[in-house]
Parts: structure tokens; sequence; C-alpha cells
């Protein structure tokens, strides 16, 4: 039969109908009339010369021309559908979502991303920085880098950075005398706290006063930041010290824009994860941007260690 006088519309009707096993649901899912769907089905039938259904007042039953059809066709139709589907989501799959915090983002990935587009050259990254945790099984981005404990439902988690702390400030605020000859001197400064979800206020100084010896020292008062990002460019502007992360810090550190007054650093109860479903693990994407990310925090794991060392 020449494609040119394929009657389209009939066998879609007929498709349906055959799925549904009745006309009036194949009439509501192609949304057209109990009518519409009988008199399609009815132009199939005199085309081929044969019956494709034993109508009963139950509903319709594929005779033997019916059950030949029926496979060809939903085979035909789904390979048409996913094509279109192909073709609409091509610059999708030309790009990779990321979602993580603004601090990692600023102060971590954007750094690093010349190195990816060098590298991997036609996908490209979009970038969602957020403090919310995007629901990666439901697809609100590809993957993400997560900041805390897993395991989380639903995905795939790979650790990419532990997070070691310790007071930082900016190289102005020990001017004038203003030393600090032990860690209970923090106290005479301002201190900045990262406010963010899953940690007390203060917390995090309280973990490194602790871990130097230092505890029964009351409220811990002074600038709150619902961002380490921001925490960290108060320190750098001078307004107090702020508990750094060292990952995240790195780079202000090396240019002299924060300082290390004490070497005691102290390890994070939270880490970075690399994360993802657990049904998009396999996709090409998202292998190349697990595989890289994973290079690039063993290299910079490697920085850290040697700071830690000095």
């Amino acid at each position: 039969m020449r494609r040119g006088i394929l009657p389209l519309n009939a066998l879609r009707a007929f498709e349906a109908s055959a799925r549904q096993q009745s006309f009036s649901k194949a009439a509501e899912e192609l949304c057209v009339t109990h009518s519409a769907i009988s008199q399609q089905v009815k132009q199939v039938e005199e085309l081929l010369g044969t019956k494709l259904f034993h109508r009963t007042n139950r509903g319709v039953k594929l005779t033997g021309s019916g059950e030949t059809l029926l496979p060809i066709l939903i085979e035909s139709f789904d390979r048409i559908g996913e094509t279109l589907d192909g073709l609409i989501k091509g610059e999708e799959k030309s790009t990779i979502s990321v979602t993580t915090t603004p601090s990692f983002a600023t102060k971590w990935l954007l750094p690093r991303l010349g190195r990816w587009h060098r590298s991997h050259d036609g996908l490209a990254i979009h970038l969602q920085p957020t403090l919310q945790f995007l629901d990666l099984t439901k697809d609100e981005a590809d993957v993400g880098i997560r900041c805390g404990v897993p395991p989380w439902k639903g995905l795939v988690a790979d650790l990419l950075l532990p997070i070691h702390m310790g007071p930082v400030c900016s190289p102005s605020i020990l001017e004038g005398g203003r030393g600090l000859r032990t860690p209970r001197d923090v106290l005479e400064f301002t201190l900045i706290h990262a406010d963010i979800t899953g940690h007390e206020l203060g917390e995090e100084w309280e973990t490194w006063l602790s871990a130097v010896g230092l505890s029964d020292i009351g409220k811990l008062d002074g600038l709150s930041f619902h961002d380490p990002n921001l925490a960290l460019q108060a320190a750098v502007d001078g307004l107090g010290m702020a508990m750094g992360y060292l990952e995240l810090a790195e780079h202000d550190i090396s240019t002299s824009r924060l300082v290390c007054p004490f070497d005691q650093i102290v390890q994070h109860r939270f880490s970075y994860y690399f994360v993802c479903s657990e049904a998009r693990v396999d996709q090409p994407k998202v292998r190349a941007f697990r595989e890289w990310i994973r290079t690039e925090s063993n290299a910079d794991c490697e920085i850290v260690r040697r700071h830690l060392s000095n």
C-alpha cells in the first residue's frame, strides 16, 4: 500500500481501541467522540477488506487480522514518539544541569569550569546554585554536589571532599597590635557564623574551640549569614573572624586575602558528595561529569593534604 493513502488517523483510532479494548476509552484518550472512533475503525476495515474487531455488548475483541496488525502499529507509534522526544530534547541532551550550594559554586566549582569546557566541548553546564536540596529523583537537575551525610533515598552518592575548618580572617584585622597568641584570643574579636541548615548557630565555632581545649565559653554572639560564602566574604572585608572551610577558602588563603592564624584544623562532620538519581547514573553525560569531578576533587584533596602537613 502506497504511503500516500495510509489512513494515519484511522490507524491511530484502531490502535487505541485495540489497546483499550473499548471504543469509548479510545475516544477519551484521543479526545474525539465514540462515533468518530467507530467510523475511523470502519474506514480501516473497508480499506483492508477484513474485520479487525468482533463487536459484542461488552466491548470489542480483536480478530485474527486485528491481532496481526496491532503489535506493528504499537511499535511504530512508540518509535515515532521516541524520535520526536529526542528531537524536542536535543538541546537538553547537550546540557547537563548541576545543582549545588552558592558557596561551593562560587569558591570551588566555577574556577574549575574552564577545564571542563576545554575537555568536554559540546556538553555545556547549566549551574543551579541554591541552598535547597532539589529533588534529583524528579529530574529537577541532572546531578548535584551536596554538603551533608548520606544516604539520600534514591540517590547515588560519591564522597568528593571532606571539610576541614579553622578560624580565618583578613590580614588587616590583626594590624594595630591585636595579635592572636592563643585560641582563646579569638573571643576578643567579632565572630562570624555560617547559619546554614543542619547546624545550630555557633556549632562550628564550638566544635573548633572544644577541639583546642576550650569549653564552657558561654553564648557565642556575632554576625550570622545563611551561606558560608557570605561568611568568608565578611572575613575578607575585615568584619571579624570566620570559621572557614579550608576547601572553599583555599584560593583566598593562597592569595593572602585571608590568613589562618592557628595551625589547629578540625574535620567537619559534613562532607561534599557528588549525587545523582539511580535512574540517571549510566547516562553518558552524567558519567562524564562524575568522572571529571572525581578527578578534580582528588587533585584538590592532595592540595589540602599538603597544606595540613605543613
